[in-house]
Order: C-alpha cells, then structure tokens, then sequence
C-alpha cells in the first residue's frame, strides 16, 4: 500500500526534472543527512536543473527543494539562519528504500551495499537494464564495478578501492575512503563536471586535471594534498572550490590569466602551511575573483593582516569566514555591502568593529573573536537584520548598546570575556532576544540584575563551561559549524 502512495506522490511531481532529483536520493546512504548546498552541486552537475529566464540554476534547485519539502518527501532537518532556506534534509528508511527499488527499475541507478548483502541486486531487480549511476558503500579491496558509459559514481566508506577508467563520467563522489591508482584515472574524465573526495587517502593530483575543461565543482576537504597542481586555475567553468591542504597561490603571471568568471565559492582550509608560502602572490590571486560570493579562508598559524583589504574588488560575497589573524589594527572601512554572514577571528583585534560592522545593511550572523579594548558601543539603528550574534574572547569592561540597536537579534552568545563583571543593562533593550549563552564566565553571578531581568522577560538562559575546539576541527560546510566555540 505504502509503495502505491509513494508512486503517486512520485507521478504527481510537475516534470520530469524534479523527479530524476527525487530519485538521485537512491544514491547516498540510508539516514544520511544530506547538505543541501552540497545535493544542489549533483543536480546541476547531472543537468537536472533547466535554466529558467531571470533566475539561477541553484535558485531554480532550491526551489525543487522547498517542493519536495513540501510535498512532505524529505524531511527539513534545519535551516540557514543567514539565508532563510533549507539547509539540512533527510528522506524517510521506507521512501529511500523505494527510491532504491524505482531507480533500479528505470535503469536511473544502481547501489552495492556489502554490509546490507545487496552487492548484485540490481541483476535480479533490473532485467536487462544497464544503469547509468552507481552507488557503493562499505566495499573493499577490489576495482569499483560500472559499466564503460557510467555518468555518475557515488562511494562511502570503501576501503582499499581502485577507480575503473570511466570517459563519459560526469560526476565522482567518494568519501570516508582510501583510493588506489586515482592520480592515473582522473585524468581522463575529460566529462567529468563534479569531483568530491571527502575524507580520502591516497588522492594525488596530477596536472593533467587542467584537462577537466567541464569541471565545476572540485571539493576536497578534509583529504590531504601535497600539493594543487597550478593547471587547475585554467577550467574556465570552475564554479566552487575547497581545498584542506597543500594550496599555493599561483605564481602572478599566471594568476593574472585566471579564469574567475564563473567561480562563487572558494573554501581554503591550510593545516598546515607550506614554509614556501608567498602571501604577496596570494594576494594577487585572491585579487582576482570578483565573483565570489562565498570566501572562507582558515589558516594555521595566522592569515596575513592585508587579507582583510581585498574586500573591494568583491562586491557580491555574502558568506565571509577568516581564521585567523594574529594582530589586526583596524578592519576596512567597508565591507560589501550584501554580506549576510561574516566570521572574523584574530587572536588580538585593536579597532572597535561594531561602528563599521553595524552599518551592513544585509548581515544576518556575525561571529567575531579577539577584540581586546576596554569599551565597545553599538549604536542607535544599527545591526538592523542581525539575528544572531557570538563575540568571545573579548578584553571588554563596557559595552554600551543605544535604544534601537539589533531590533531583530533573537540570538547571543558570549564566551572568555574574562574582564566582563556583570552584564550589560543594554541586553534589557533588545526586543527580540529569545537566547542568551555565556560560556566559560563564571564571574557572571546568578544574582547579576540584567541575568534575572531577561530571565523574567522570558529569554531562555544557558551558561556552561568553555568550549574548546582546534582549528583544525573545524568544519565550512555549515554555518552553524563556526558558532560557539573558542579557540585553544
């Protein structure tokens, strides 16, 4: 009965489009909380996503996400803060099973699971029929099963795995894995449009990958590299990028020639960095992406203090994260005017922000660490949209907060501000505020006024221990995996 409702729902969909999405859900492992960002790069990278007049291709995918979301197909597991939309989803075991069982049928896809005992299924279920996208998880110790004209590979926690040569394949996902033989294949996907290896061994680079004149999207965070070949800069249809480790900015006279056209995303994790290292052809580089809209940068040690001047040659980011700085004198006058989100940690921060910070008339979180003056002031008017809001180790005695400041925060969390002996009475004037955490203050009394005054106003309280995390720990694929934290 069950499999006939969920045919109808499925018959039901507007076109043909939204549902090969619905059945792409076959592909990831079952309760695998799935990174909407993350689903919209495998549509568009399959061409399940049509161009639709005055909007984008990921505007017109999340618009299949809010309708499948609403048609009660996927479960809402959370929500961007900053953005409004869908972040986070899951499908029901009984749907994803029935996914799995319609996408062997129509040839869409077909999964291997050894730990399940599916390994061979689709003989039986399929006919004759040869799929066009595989799904493996749990497998070890052998070459990965596809058929020459395979368009997409999906893996999870292989051990031990060999890639078969695949010319027509448009997308390659592999995570938890270790990978033999990779740097021979890649090379010769010259289709390929997605390249996502998450959490992998053995991953080398060759500089044949400049070759991959379709690529979008390469994603490989949390896999060590000794080092990113500089051909990878010439795909002219780079969208998004994350690399965890063995970056270096292109020497200028290549990066001068960069083709940034297309790219929005660029996610830089260096743990650690090289001792060859050039800041200054890093700053070239960064100079000439004037298209980004999302720039995260994480160092270890520090990032250089000029990072924070390339801001004006990058009018549409909205997504800002920088960790971290060791010493910053001032921020610049301006930031572009349409961030929504802005993280920026330092372990010392001389200039008051807020003056500059509440002037942006579009961020919705801020999270900001290292600020060590007496006084800070956020004025009447300020913040407008800001709602939620994380400072911490702050050297602050006094903050001061006009009437009318952050009318919509409904979010604050505060942590190490070690020189803080009661807080502020301009809390009591932030008509939305709903959550207040404070985190390693235990100066802070349960007898203080303005605790027990918001607490009477109804806004839930929360004080807790510190928090500690490495930088290295840290993940940018979520926004709410920058909040509430300290670093060591």
């Amino acid at each position: 009965m069950m499999s006939v409702i969920l045919a109808r729902s499925y018959k039901d969909l507007p076109n043909h489009h939204l549902r090969s999405c619905l059945l792409y859900f076959a592909a990831f492992p079952e309760d695998y909380e799935i990174y909407v960002p993350d689903l919209i790069e495998f549509w568009i990278a399959e061409s399940f996503i049509p161009h639709t007049p005055n909007h984008t291709l990921e505007e017109t995918a999340r618009s299949y996400v809010t309708e499948l979301a609403q048609r009660s197909l996927v479960q809402v597991v959370g929500r961007s803060t900053a953005y409004g939309w869908i972040e986070r989803i899951r499908i029901h075991d009984i749907l994803h099973d029935w996914c799995i069982q319609e996408a062997r049928q129509d040839g869409f896809l077909d999964t291997s699971n050894k730990t399940a005992d599916q390994a061979g299924a689709s003989s039986s279920s399929s006919d004759n029929l040869i799929s066009y996208r595989f799904s493996f998880e749990t497998l070890s110790d052998q070459i990965l099963p596809a058929t020459p004209n395979v368009r997409s590979l999906l893996g999870f926690e292989l051990e031990s795995v060999s890639l078969p040569k695949l010319r027509f394949l448009r997308v390659l996902c592999i995570e938890d894995s270790a990978l033999n033989d990779f740097s021979t294949v890649i090379g010769g996907c010259i289709h390929l449009r997605l390249l996502r290896l998450r959490n992998c061994h053995g991953v080398t680079l060759p500089s044949s990958i400049g070759k991959l004149l379709y690529l979008q999207t390469i994603d490989l965070k949390h896999t060590q590299l000794e080092s990113v070949p500089n051909s990878l800069w010439d795909i002219p249809t780079l969208r998004h990028v994350y690399l965890h480790s063995g970056f270096s900015p292109p020497p200028p006279a290549r990066s001068v020639r960069l083709q940034s056209k297309e790219l929005q995303s660029f996610v830089l994790d260096l743990y650690p960095v090289g001792a060859d290292f050039r800041c200054h052809d890093m700053m070239i580089f960064l100079g000439q992406m004037n298209q980004l809209t999302t720039f995260s940068l994480s160092m270890y040690l520090n990032i250089p203090a000029e990072v924070v001047n390339i801001f004006d040659n990058m009018p549409h980011l909205v997504d800002i994260s920088l960790l971290k700085f060791d010493v910053l004198d001032r921020l610049p006058a301006e930031f572009p005017q349409s961030v929504r989100r802005l993280v920026l940690y330092a372990d010392v921060i001389k200039q008051d922000p807020m003056p500059i910070l509440e002037k942006l008339p579009c961020l919705v979180v801020l999270e900001l660490s290292g600020y060590k003056r007496q006084t800070m002031c956020c004025s009447s008017q300020g913040f407008p949209r800001l709602q939620e809001l994380a400072l911490g180790s702050f050297s602050t005695e006094l903050w001061r907060m006009e009437e009318g400041a952050m009318p919509k925060l409904s979010h604050l969390t505060l942590w190490r501000w070690e020189k803080m002996s009661k807080l502020p009475v301009g809390l009591l004037h932030l008509p939305s505020l709903g959550h207040l955490k404070l985190s390693d203050m235990d100066q802070i009394s349960e007898d203080d006024n303005t605790l027990n005054e918001l607490r009477r106003k109804g806004c839930e309280v929360e004080k807790s221990g510190a928090l500690e995390f490495s930088l290295e720990s840290i993940s940018h694929s979520s926004e709410s995996s920058h909040l509430f934290f300290r670093v060591k």
